[in-house]
This record gives C-alpha cells, structure tokens and sequence, in this order.
C-alpha cells in the first residue's frame, strides 16, 4: 500500500516538473508568432483571432502550471459578476472558467473517491436532459442553450473531488465575490438613483438597459414604486438567489469577524431584492434548521429569539413589511399572474410531456416573448415545460437526494454542519417553487449547483479526530 502511494505522488512530482517545462517552451515558441502574424497584419479580425488565442494559450498555462487559480477566479467571478461577458464577444467569462477548470481537472490527476447519491441523480437529470434536446432540437439555439446547461451544472464534477481545503477556499472566495456584487449593488442602490453606474461595466456586458429603458427594478405599490437591489445580478430575484447561498456559505466557512462582517452584509442585500422567494426562503430554512439540527436547547432558544427579533426588524421597514404582508393577496398581481399560469400549464403541455417543448424556444431566449408567454414559475414544472416528464423527475430527484444528505450532516455535532442543507431545503421548499432562472439561466444553476456541492461534500467526506478524511490525507502526503 505505502509502495502504490509512493508512486502515485511520484507521478504527480513527474507531471509537475514536466509541466513547468512544457509551458515555458509553448510560451517562447507560440506567443511572439501569434503576435507578429495577428498585430502585424493590421486587420481586425487576425487581431481578435491574436487576442484569442493570446487569452488561450494564457489559460492554458494557469490550468496546467497553477490549476487551484482555474477554480478561484471562477469562485470570485460567478459571486461577483455573474453575467459579464468577455469584452468584445458575447461569451458569458464564467462559462470560459468552466473550460478553464475542466482543462486543470483533466491535466491533473484527481483521487476519485465513490459518487456520492447527488451526483448520481446530476447524471440522471443530465441523461434525460439529453435524451430531451435530441427528440426537440430544431436549431442552433436548441443546443446552444443546452450545452450553457451543461457546463453549469458540470461543475459539481470536479468540485467534489477538490481537497477538502481547496473546497473550503473555493467557498470562500465565492462568498467574497457576493459580497464584492452585494456591496456595489448597495452602493447603486442608495447613492445612483438613475442607474447609471451600471454603464461603466459595458465593456464586460452590462448597461443595456433592456425593454424598460432603465437598469433600475422596482416593487410598485399602488402610486408608488420603490427600487429593488439588482448592481451585477441584473435581476432582484436572482440577487435574491446569489445573496441567500452566499450567505449560507458566510455562515458555515467564515470564522470571527470576517462570518459577521460578511453575514451582515449579504443580509442586508438581501433584504434590500424585496424578493419574497428568497426571504421566505430564509424563514424556512432557519426553521428546518431549528428542527433537525442537534442543538442545545439553550441554544435553539437562542437562534429562536433572535431570529424573531431580525424579523421584527426587517418588518420595521415599511417597504418589506408592504411586499411581505401584501403577498399571495388578490390584488397582488404576480400572484395573480402565478395562478393563471399554473391552470394554463396542463393545457400548454398538450403533446409534450414527454420530452417537453424544447430547450431554444422563444420563451427562454427573449424576454419580451417569455413575458407574454407568462410560463409557469415554478422551477420543477419548468423542467418539465423544457424536457418533459422525465427531466421534471430526474430534477426532483436531485432535490431529494440533497435532502437525505442534508439530513444527514444536520446529525453532526458541529453546528455549521447543517446549515448549508437547511439553506438546500429552504430554497427548495420556496423559491424553486415560486422562480425559475435555476433552470433557464447558466450563472444561476451554477450558483444553485455550488450549494448542492457544500451539501454534498459535508456529508461525503466524514469527521475523524476532528479533522476530515480529505484532510489527513493532504497532510500525509
């Protein structure tokens, strides 16, 4: 056995020393020609072709000489600035990481472990998907849409067979990239009341200002209308979502001042979406925490009390008292719009429930037509509205498989154990049932999916003496 580890770490010292040789010599053999041949040909097109391929063989040398920066950069990107594009292209940068982290997966060898029961039900829910697209694609935007898909939810792959302290630091970098979003999105929400901050991030995507003419979102109460957070996340409910698995993962990585600093923060962004999916999200999460969670029943008291009097406070507010009292009410107009959609479901399904209606339809690439399509917003029909009956299934199944797990760690004695599974619960038990860009929108499933993997990998990877499996092999070696 010591014999087989010792060859093994020996092959990793060969693959590295060989790595830091092959990448220099790439670099002085292939960067001068492509920069001559692209910048000397004075033609645009060569010299976005030299760009790229400059950006290329770049990454390239980070995923195969420093691979844990593949992953850092897309933990910091997805947090901080979700839909930026790469400059010049409409390229989505965190998609471009993906390929960046598969590339340093690939070059580098990895322990595989067992599967655990959420990735099992990932492949499920990928087999139908695929299943799904065959049967519908009509076009280009079919398989486009697709493979934005799958590269989003792929990333659970090589997340849960990072070290555990990689993993840990790939949340917390996550967690810093919200903060990093939620801090400038409370910035244009106090101090830009035109929005026009978001102007000076057009070189990366942002400042079209879209269908209603303004980057501002706003919560309309009668004659008045009050502004929501939205910064990066362009959408308040999806800051919402970005806000809510930050949070879970301030709370269970941080420690010290760093956990209050940041809890508080994103908190405080949330509150300002006025998303009543991610707020209602957060009182049942804590709920299902108190529940299942082994606590001390001084402590429970605690979290108890103190969570009625963030409660209280919150309602203080007469804006978020408005939106939360106010909803699911007759006169309130997206429930209104939920209920109608919900009753026109059946109908619109009629000949697709099988394999659905397909994945580049007009209702998922434009939004005026998704508008005036008023699907249903309610992540698992959505699924089925998409794939069919089976990808609806093998999406419930992951939910499900994330809830075993998640009641498992909540049996742990250390607190922070369950808290990424109650936040699982919670957002499944609410705002999949009252949203969908988990489904439709790349950042969004990966951001979900980076939950799925905190809940994963707490109960994948066991305690022993205190310290994980994970991390007394790294020490070992």
């Amino acid at each position: 056995m010591a014999e087989k580890k010792t060859t093994h770490v020996r092959r990793r010292m060969a693959g590295a020393g060989m790595n830091r040789v092959v990448v220099p010599v790439l670099t002085l053999l292939v960067l001068p020609l492509v920069v001559g041949i692209a910048f000397g040909s004075g033609q645009a097109p060569l010299m976005l072709v030299g760009i790229l391929l400059i950006g290329g063989l770049g990454a390239l040398a980070v995923a195969v000489s420093s691979p844990q920066w593949s992953f850092l950069a897309l933990a910091f990107v997805l947090g901080a600035a979700p839909f930026a594009v790469v400059p010049g292209l409409p390229l989505p940068i965190v998609l471009v990481l993906v390929i960046l982290v598969w590339m340093s997966t690939l070059l580098h060898p990895i322990e595989l472990g067992r599967t655990d029961p959420v990735e099992l039900a990932v492949y499920a829910l990928m087999g139908t998907s695929l299943v799904s697209v065959i049967a519908t694609a009509v076009g280009v935007s079919d398989i486009t849409e697709f493979i934005r898909w799958v590269m989003a939810t792929s990333i659970i792959f090589p997340l849960l067979r990072l070290p555990r302290p990689d993993l840990q630091r790939f949340g917390r970098v996550f967690v810093y990239g919200v903060g990093g979003g939620s801090a400038f999105a409370l910035a244009m929400f106090f101090l830009d009341k035109s929005g026009s901050w978001m102007n000076y991030l057009s070189a990366i995507g942002y400042g079209t200002v879209g269908t209603i003419g303004t980057h501002l979102r706003f919560y309309t109460d009668g004659l008045t209308q009050v502004v929501r957070l939205t910064g990066t996340y362009v959408d308040p409910n999806v800051a919402g979502i970005f806000t809510f698995v930050g949070l879970a993962l301030a709370i269970t990585l941080l420690r010290g001042w760093p956990r209050l600093i940041f809890s508080g923060l994103l908190a405080s962004a949330l509150l300002v979406t006025l998303s009543r999916s991610a707020l209602f999200s957060v009182v049942v999460a804590a709920l299902v925490y108190l529940v299942f969670q082994r606590l001390r029943t001084d402590a429970r008291l605690g979290i108890l009390a103190g969570g009625i009097a963030l409660g209280a406070a919150a309602l203080s507010v007469p804006a978020v008292a408005d939106r939360i009292l106010n909803s699911f009410g007759s006169d309130d107009k997206g429930t209104t719009d939920r209920a109608a959609a919900l009753s026109d479901f059946p109908a619109s399904m009629s000949g697709h429930w099988l394999f659905g209606k397909g994945w580049g339809i007009a209702e998922f690439t434009d939004e005026v037509a998704g508008y005036n399509a008023n699907y249903v917003a309610n992540s698992p029909l959505v699924s089925i509205y998409r794939g069919g009956i089976l990808v609806g299934i093998a999406f419930v199944l992951v939910l499900a498989a994330g809830f075993v797990v998640a009641h498992r760690n909540a049996r742990k004695p250390a607190w922070e154990s369950g808290i990424t599974g109650a936040a699982l619960v919670g957002f499944s038990l609410v705002a999949l049932q009252l949203d969908f860009p988990v489904v439709t929108h790349a950042p969004v499933t990966m951001a979900f999916v980076v939950l799925l993997v905190f809940v994963a990998a707490d109960g994948l990877v066991p305690e022993k003496n205190g310290a994980s499996v994970t991390d007394q092999k790294v020490e070992h070696v």
